[in-house]
């Protein structure tokens, strides 16, 4: 079962009713600080937390926007609507039991009120399937089959099998509806109410909250720990973390009281410090000469503690883990946690990660960002917020859903799969992001295929896809694609690539700026870029001037261009024999348009867009050009 779609009714900061998309693997928040993402992350963890948890429970005093707060005093408002869409596998445990169509709607939606309660809409069942079972279940004879069928809804149904007693299978059919009923709770749909309590809602994903204050603590008082709450020196936190730990190795607290079990509890505690530390040195690549080490102290007062130390092997000297900087006591911290959730096996989950590496340096953020991408979101559906362009993965920018105030007292904070051209501060990770990305490329791949913008690296790494999945040529690995910005700075990315000793080849629009191709000119008259290297989608059609979006038929960029722009341009508002991005802009009051948006809207949905033979044929012949000028 998935998580689909989040809809906040108010909550905190958010004081008009916000909708966002969560995609099945890892959902990307971005927003500055105070921006409401913590708030965005409280209340979907609160809807369905994975523990009794005070701190997880909705208060109306103190959640709802305070504004309006004396108005919803006697109210009970809706906090939240998740939508959520069941997978095979939970509509074939019930056509197990019911037949096959039973579950005629695979979404439904959950509403989480302020009083903590739920109601849930949207699921649907075939009630002819149902009756269909019945008679396939039960030995009805051909006049129960009549009488079966030709009820309209449960009600009746119940009543034909109760004045039809007496025909066969009746009796075991009315014992079948009575477990049905019992089991809807207060259900006005008896039926669906049985099927979604019990196949539906056990299945719902609980969900895990972490922050950045979730730290394990270095030293751990057992006899404190064993009270089962936290004291003394541990915060409610910290003795979260610990006990995430205890539980990971599967060892009880009163085993090291007793002298005889102790060897067994330190070998299992070793073994738990050697499995994390193989975790933890996969992806923690700042410092490798680290191993964790677990020891048991034992003072004479009858105290025990579990030291948690570092182990240096390039120095050979072990420190608490306390001396150990700030990201790296976060990282493992994490790692602990992360490997509690994946010991309950039998459950799913969501993860909510709030500014996740915060403390951590860019390259070990890098790091985290593939433990995420590598270890989680295979298993499970992951929506983190952050504000740092390291924990956004710039090729994946469609996953990207930005928050921010809007200093309007009656909006509040707003969520969008959009950037906001008027929240310059929100977009920033993203820009950075991708500056950081373009400038690692520069530096670190040996051949780089420069292009204009970011719509041509969407539309190349798509079509490269689709084609290499067909067994046919698409970009070669080795080629990073480096969107510069635009066809003036072609000529700056060539002079810092060729410093480099960088392999480089150039693929362009049709010079508008002449500037700009006077340069280029140039340079290839200085045999800073040799003139073969450079090469343009003009070429690839055989027409005097054209775009990338050119080597799409007409029709099928019309289809992008309208579902980005809400339009309804039709294919007879355009001349087929002419570029298609001046015709736009034409029709668009000779304003320039966002050339980014339609290729964003392709990559959001990419699996509703089936191309023609003839785009196919026209990227793949663009690649094998491509790579020919890298050999």
């Amino acid at each position: 079962m998935k998580l689909t779609k989040v809809t906040i009714h108010k909550y905190k900061s958010f004081l008009t009713e916000q909708t966002y998309e969560v995609e099945s693997q890892i959902t990307r928040i971005v927003g500055k600080n105070e921006s409401g993402k913590t708030a965005l992350l409280e209340a979907l963890a609160k809807s369905n937390y994975f523990e009794d948890n005070a701190d997880f429970q909705f208060n109306k005093d103190l959640d709802y926007p305070r504004s309006e707060l004396i108005k919803a005093k006697h109210e009970n408002p809706a906090v939240l609507t998740c939508e959520y869409e069941l997978s095979d596998e939970d509509v074939e445990s019930v056509e197990e039991d019911f037949g096959k169509g039973i579950i005629s709607k695979q979404t439904f939606s959950l509403t989480s009120y302020y009083n903590n309660t739920h109601t849930s809409t949207g699921v649907t069942v075939d009630f002819d399937v149902f009756k269909d079972w019945l008679i396939t279940s039960f030995d009805v004879g051909d006049q129960g089959k009549e009488l079966l069928r030709a009820a309209a809804s449960f009600s009746d149904l119940e009543n034909v099998v109760s004045e039809n007693d007496t025909t066969p299978g009746m009796k075991e059919i009315q014992t079948e509806l009575n477990k049905i009923k019992k089991g809807a709770g207060k259900w006005k749909n008896p039926l669906e109410g049985y099927i979604y309590l019990t196949y539906i809602s056990p299945a719902v994903p609980k969900l895990w909250y972490f922050s950045d204050y979730f730290s394990l603590p270095c030293r751990i008082n057992l006899n404190e720990f064993s009270a089962g709450t936290p004291t003394g020196s541990m915060s409610s936190e910290e003795f979260k973390i610990a006990k995430a730990l205890f539980e990971l190795s599967g060892l009880q607290v009163s085993d090291i009281q007793s002298e005889a079990n102790f060897e067994a509890f330190k070998a299992q505690l070793e073994a738990t410090s050697n499995s994390i530390t193989d975790d933890m040195f996969e992806y923690w690549t700042t410092n490798q000469n680290l191993e964790i080490r677990f020891d048991i102290e034992h003072t004479a007062n009858n105290v025990r503690y579990l030291n948690i130390r570092i182990y240096n092997s390039k120095h050979r000297v072990t420190l608490p883990l306390k001396n150990r900087s700030k990201g790296f006591l976060w990282f493992f911290s994490f790692l602990v946690w992360f490997s509690k959730i994946q010991g309950n096996k039998d459950s799913k989950y969501i993860l909510l990660l709030d500014e996740p590496g915060l403390s951590l340096h860019a390259s070990a953020q890098n790091d985290l960002l593939r433990f995420i991408d590598e270890k989680l979101a295979p298993e499970y559906q992951v929506i983190y917020t952050t504000h740092s362009p390291f924990m956004i993965d710039s090729l994946k920018l469609n996953e990207v859903r930005t928050v921010y105030d809007t200093q309007n007292p009656k909006i509040g904070s707003v969520v969008s799969d959009a950037v906001e051209e008027k929240d310059s501060d929100t977009l920033f990770p993203l820009q950075a992001a991708l500056g950081y990305t373009i400038a690692q490329n520069l530096y670190v791949s040996p051949q780089n295929l420069l292009v204009e913008g970011i719509s041509d690296l969407v539309y190349l790494n798509h079509f490269s896809t689709i084609l290499k999945s067909m067994g046919k040529e698409g970009l070669s690995d080795d080629v990073t694609i480096v969107p510069v910005g635009g066809a003036d700075k072609i000529a700056t990315f060539i002079s810092l690539m060729r410093g480099n000793e960088l392999s480089t080849v150039c693929l362009l629009d049709t010079f508008t700026d002449q500037g700009a191709e006077v340069r280029l000119k140039r340079m290839v008259e200085q045999k800073i870029i040799a003139d073969k290297k450079i090469l343009y989608y003009h070429s690839i059609i055989g027409q005097a001037f054209a775009d990338i979006e050119d080597l799409f038929s007409k029709e099928e960029y019309l289809i992008l261009y309208n579902g980005a722009f809400g339009t309804s341009v039709q294919i007879e508002n355009l001349d087929v024999n002419k570029p298609i991005m001046s015709q736009l802009k034409r029709l668009n009051g000779n304003k320039s348009f966002n050339h980014y948006s339609p290729a964003n809207y392709m990559a959001k949905n990419v699996g509703a867009f089936t191309f023609s033979q003839e785009t196919i044929e026209r990227f793949e012949k663009l690649f094998v050009q491509i790579n020919s000028k890298f050999d």
